[in-house]
């Protein structure tokens, strides 16, 4: 509304990052130049960090136009939050296959097309934005992308986006490996009061087509106090300063007004009272304030008296250990006899010989009778249960228990005759071995977890750090609700429900997705292949509405194009493959298949001990449920 009132031909301020609009000052300059230098000479690790609206994203756009056509760019926008998925997203950017392929599967085939662009004589670069989200163990598998090399060079190099979150992170010890690693660190800083003004008229006059002094320079000088300099926030601000110097029809803009649009902009509020806050007190007003503070102490020290000590005497009775109080806790809440698991008592964790007792080479395993019952109770876990919890329980018994619920869940007799799981490895044979498929599997999120809707069994540790000996409690996942997953395995008679952020926390990123495979289709299906798992497919797609050719048998481009579109709908990696997660994502959206979900109350019941048959591409109706 206000560029024909001030004469301009377009907005000013806008938050897009327009090149013409480019104000590059002596932070971005310097780095900018410390990019290119350490991207020509070939430097693994890049990082450049900022606050919010320094201007990172707009640099490295500027990065990328400036860059020669030899260098092969990934960017990564979102990174994701585990290592697996984080590789996915690589290989997809660089048009390789992702799903379905384990961590050592992908990285091989990533190496191969460095190997090739190599070759080429083409250099890649990745570049990973807001890298401050990534986890502890992503960062690692990042580290460990640089050492695809051959002898002399780095087939790859990586450049590091991020808030300063990202160089505390790197700071700690953990990350040491991957902090020698770069090279190149750089850090912006806001504008300073001159390049504030500067940057301002600057984009006025590429607004205008000419110089414009529309701010007066007290204006100018308060946007810079109001704003710290943030680009970003100078941008809103004196976006609304001129919508309201519009309002007002006032042809200058003074600080009176923009005062008036920092009302409306919070970060700009909040930036002023820092400033503010930062301002040294007066000293007779620091003297008279601690004067006022000892008179108060005093005079209260007084009136307490003997009731303070009282107060601290009590106090002390209730200062019990932690787990001993963990454990009157889950008592009282859940009315939990913990069975033959060892007691929660304020010891040290029991060791796992402790737990399951000496077994001799070739010994019979007894076996462990099932732990759940049919219509098990639901218990919701106080928070800061989880770590004892899992110390407590027998991780043999946990390993039994998940098996029983997870066959329950897809209708499958259990059989108490038969020797309990003592690893993940005996937990995915047992399932296989009732007609079921168990992809195992390392990385992922609970939230694609959630997207998939299927039961899925987990590994938890007891320690949220990550030491390589922690033993693991393998738990089922059979829902969630709300803000709370739900889980049977940690206690014998019930399921649990934990707060997402503190069992996250626990998990190892190691699981089995459990599903069953309706029909005889191939475990990958890809472009070009064909043959009847390629109908059953096209047909699927074409029920759900994502495929509109005919049956052909053949995986052509269409069906590739389909694929694709279905992957991004249901939050998969979007590489046209159809595998495990695929046809388990397929085959939940489909209702003539009984699929046991997370997010149906009717998963509480037992589906049919024998699934429907159907042929390849039969069955009609379709749709989404849950």
């Amino acid at each position: 509304m206000y560029t024909a009132f001030y004469g301009l031909r377009e907005k000013p301020f806008a938050l897009s990052p327009d090149p013409r609009f480019l104000y590059l000052a002596a932070s971005h300059r310097e780095a900018l130049a410390h990019l290119l230098y350490g991207i020509e000479q070939g430097e693994g690790f890049i990082s450049v960090t900022g606050e919010v609206g320094t201007g990172k994203t707009t640099l490295c756009r500027t990065l990328l136009e400036r860059l020669e056509g030899e260098i092969e760019v990934a960017f990564l926008f979102n990174p994701s939050r585990t290592a697996l998925e984080l590789l996915q997203s690589i290989c997809a950017e660089f048009g390789l296959p992702a799903e379905g392929l384990a961590r050592r599967n992908l990285m091989a085939q990533l190496n191969g097309f460095l190997l090739e662009k190599k070759r080429e004589g083409r250099r890649v670069l990745l570049i990973i934005d807001e890298a401050q989200t990534l986890s502890e163990n992503t960062l690692e598998q990042v580290r460990l992308l640089s050492n695809l090399e051959t002898s002399r060079e780095k087939l790859i190099q990586i450049l590091l986006l991020g808030q300063p979150e990202l160089d505390r992170k790197l700071d700690e010890r953990g990350l040491r490996q991957l902090r020698q690693r770069i090279s190149v660190r750089w850090k912006l800083a806001p504008l300073a009061a001159t390049e504030t003004r500067a940057y301002v008229r600057h984009r006025l006059s590429v607004a205008a087509g000419e110089p414009k002094g529309i701010f007066s320079d007290a204006a100018l000088r308060e946007v810079h106090r109001r704003t710290g300099g943030i680009p970003r926030l100078v941008n809103q601000l004196c976006d609304r300063a001129l919508l309201g110097g519009y309002a007002a029809r006032s042809d200058k803009i003074g600080p009176s007004l923009v005062r008036a649009a920092a009302k409306e902009i919070p970060d700009a509020r909040r930036s002023h009272e820092r400033v503010d806050a930062d301002r040294p007190t007066r000293p007779w007003l620091f003297f008279a304030a601690m004067c006022g503070l000892v008179a108060i102490g005093l005079i209260a020290g007084l009136q307490v008296g003997r009731s303070g000590l009282t107060d601290a005497m009590q106090s002390s009775l209730f200062n019990r250990s932690r787990t001993q109080a963990v454990a009157d806790r889950i008592a009282a809440e859940a009315d939990v006899a913990f069975g033959s698991a060892p007691p929660i008592v304020a010891a040290p964790p029991p060791t796992l010989a402790r737990l399951i007792g000496p077994v001799s080479a070739g010994a019979p395993v007894a076996p462990v009778a099932a732990a759940r019952p049919e219509n098990a109770r639901v218990t919701a876990l106080a928070s800061g249960l989880l770590p004892d919890l899992l110390a407590a329980r027998n991780p043999i018994e946990a390993l039994d228990t998940t098996e029983h619920v997870l066959l329950e869940r897809f209708g499958r007799r259990t059989s108490t005759l038969e020797p309990a799981p003592r690893t993940a490895e005996d937990l995915k044979a047992h399932l296989e071995s009732r007609g079921l498929e168990a992809t195992a599997f390392e990385g992922g999120s609970l939230a694609l977890l959630r997207r998939l809707d299927h039961p899925v069994a987990l590994a938890l540790r007891a320690e949220q750090a990550r030491p390589a000996a922690a033993p693991m409690r393998w738990v089922a996942v059979v829902g969630f609700e709300a803000d709370r997953v739900r889980v049977a395995g940690l206690m014998p008679d019930r399921e649990v429900t934990i707060r997402i952020e503190e069992f996250e926390s626990h998990w190892s990123e190691t699981g089995i997705v459990v599903w069953e495979r309706f029909e005889r289709i191939p475990e990958i299906l890809s472009h070009n292949d064909k043959g009847g798992g390629v109908v059953w497919l096209q047909r699927a797609l074409n029920e759900l509405e994502f495929h509109v050719d005919s049956p052909t048998g053949q995986y052509d481009l269409a069906t590739l194009d389909a694929v694709k579109r279905f992957q991004s709908e249901r939050g998969l990696i979007a590489d046209g493959v159809t595998g495990p997660l695929t046809q388990i994502a397929l085959f939940g959206r489909l209702e003539r298949y009984p699929v046991p979900r997370l997010s149906d109350e009717s998963t509480n019941e037992s589906p049919p001990t024998s699934p429907p048959t159907s042929s390849m591409g039969g069955g009609t109706g379709g749709g989404e449920r849950g």
